[in-house]
C-alpha cells in the first residue's frame, strides 16, 4: 500500500505567502487537491478547506506547506 506524502516551498515576501511550490505529491486519487495551494495564499492561512474528493491530500499538503514554513525551505525576500 503507497502512503500518501507531499513536500512544498514556501516563498514569503514582506510577511505575506506569496508563492507554494510543490515539489513532490505521492497521492492516489489526490492530485486534484494541489489547487488547495491558491486558497492558502488567497486567506494567507494554512487552516483553509479541503477539497472535496481529495481530503487526505489536502491535509497532507497543508502539513507540508506547515512543515515548509518551519524549515529551511522558506525563502524570504
Amino acid at each position: 500500500m503507497d502512503f500518501i506524502y507531499a513536500k512544498a516551498e514556501v516563498t514569503v515576501q514582506n510577511g505575506e505567502i506569496t508563492n507554494i511550490n510543490i515539489l513532490e505529491h505521492r497521492h492516489e486519487r489526490g492530485k486534484t487537491a494541489e489547487v488547495i495551494t491558491d486558497s492558502i495564499i488567497d486567506e494567507q492561512k494554512i487552516d483553509v478547506d479541503a477539497i472535496s474528493g481529495a481530503t487526505n491530500s489536502s491535509t497532507v499538503i497543508k502539513k507540508a506547506v506547515e512543515n515548509a514554513l518551519k524549515s529551511k525551505k522558506l525563502t524570504t525576500f
